[in-house]
């Protein structure tokens, strides 16, 4: 049962407070600039979208294991539960900032702008004004909701049943967990899609990816799978994670390795049907990434493709927790980076100090609910029919 003792406690909070504190200082210090609000919430907007993004991967990943039945990763399920428990906190903090869009005060979504929709105006725009039926606010904002209360609302229920299922150990709620799990898959790969237009690639409504959805959710997957294995090395190495062994660490780094594969497939596919099509209105979004912000978006391929890829293919090295935790957190910062990439430049935006004390305030935030919600949790599903499997699982190549 791990503890979330008072020093560690003080330790995030003060990491929690730094952030604030940065941010109100630059606002401050900035306070007559003109889009000083426009920098401030496309900072925090960032970081809590990439903060939620791993929980929802996290969750996406705990319910592909319960429908394939997959028994070796029962041991690892209470930490991806707990790490999906930031979910409800981001989706409402992304709500508050979307509701700040509508208004006068922030203009994120260019989109949103009703001159652009009036052909008697000036700033009258045919290709967003064309895109009317789906690109408004009232139906903008109805999807948006049903993102956030319907991940919630999963995530609540999967957590629930699981609960149940650890004190019944009845092949009825086995089968409850099944069926939620099978539905929630199909619901996230739905929304998911649609989530990713709505809140990244709106910001630029001239330029659309048919592959963007999949190349978020790739990522999704991978910070999910890679908080998933750093929290389970750092409570194995304290001691309150006796169970998890280099047989489960094995598969979680092959999942590693493979789903950095299938992001970098994603990227290489974007790139090489826009970029070799050379049609104007989309090989733009490469070379505004190449020329105003130092080709970020070949940069990223090392920590994201490169090093992952060179490590992880030895055996050996996907059973050493050190190596898997330095390649995990190679991956969390890369992916923050992918995300800082497909935002920032549409939105004509550098990294400062409001990045900084966004993703230590958010970053704060969310281990603190993560850590809050593991202290004195039993971390073993031992009502889980697979259970002793996952507890026995041995990798038979090892």
């Amino acid at each position: 049962m791990y503890i979330f003792c008072k020093r560690k406690k003080i330790i995030i909070i003060s990491i929690i407070i730094i952030g604030l504190i940065i941010i109100l200082f630059n606002l401050f210090n900035n306070i007559k600039k003109e889009r000083i609000y426009y920098e401030l919430f496309t900072g925090l907007y960032t970081s809590i979208f990439y903060f939620t993004s791993i929980s929802l991967g996290s969750l996406f990943f705990l319910v592909l294991q319960n429908v394939s039945k997959s028994g070796w990763s029962i041991i690892i399920h209470p930490i991806m539960e707990e790490v999906s428990s930031f979910i409800p906190y981001g989706g409402f903090m992304i709500l508050i900032i979307i509701f700040l869009n509508t208004s006068d005060i922030i203009h994120m979504f260019h989109w949103m702008d009703t001159d652009l929709y009036n052909p008697n105006s000036l700033k009258y725009d045919k290709i967003i004004a064309s895109k009317e039926m789906f690109l408004n606010i009232p139906f903008f904002l109805i999807r948006s909701f049903i993102y956030v209360l319907g991940c919630s609302f999963f995530y609540f229920k999967i957590k629930k049943i699981s609960k149940v299922l650890n004190v019944t150990s009845s092949l009825n709620d086995y089968k409850k967990l099944n069926f939620i799990s099978i539905i929630y898959i199909i619901f996230f790969s739905i929304i998911s899609i649609f989530m990713s237009w709505d809140w990244i690639m709106s910001f630029n409504p001239h330029w659309f990816s048919t592959l963007f959805g999949w190349y978020i959710l790739s990522s999704t997957i991978i910070t999910g799978i890679s908080m998933i294995t750093m929290i389970a090395i750092y409570l194995n190495k304290k001691k309150y994670f006796t169970l998890f062994n280099k047989n489960h660490l094995h598969d979680l780094s092959k999942y590693l390795f493979s789903s950095s594969l299938l992001w970098t497939y994603f990227w290489f596919s974007q790139f090489l049907l826009y970029w070799y099509g050379n049609i104007p209105e989309e090989i733009s979004f490469f070379i505004k990434r190449e020329e105003n912000y130092n080709y970020i978006h070949f940069w990223m391929l090392i920590p994201n493709f490169i090093i992952p890829f060179f490590t992880l293919i030895s055996s050996k090295n996907k059973i050493n927790s050190n190596i898997v935790f330095s390649v995990g957190l190679i991956l969390m910062i890369g992916h923050y980076i992918n995300i800082y990439s497909i935002i920032y430049p549409d939105l004509n935006v550098k990294f400062g100090m409001y990045e900084i004390g966004s993703i230590l305030l958010i970053g704060g935030l969310f281990i603190y609910i993560l850590f809050s919600n593991l202290n004195k949790k039993k971390l073993y599903s031992i009502g889980h029919p697979f259970f002793k499997e996952s507890k026995n699982y041995k990798y038979p190549y090892m």
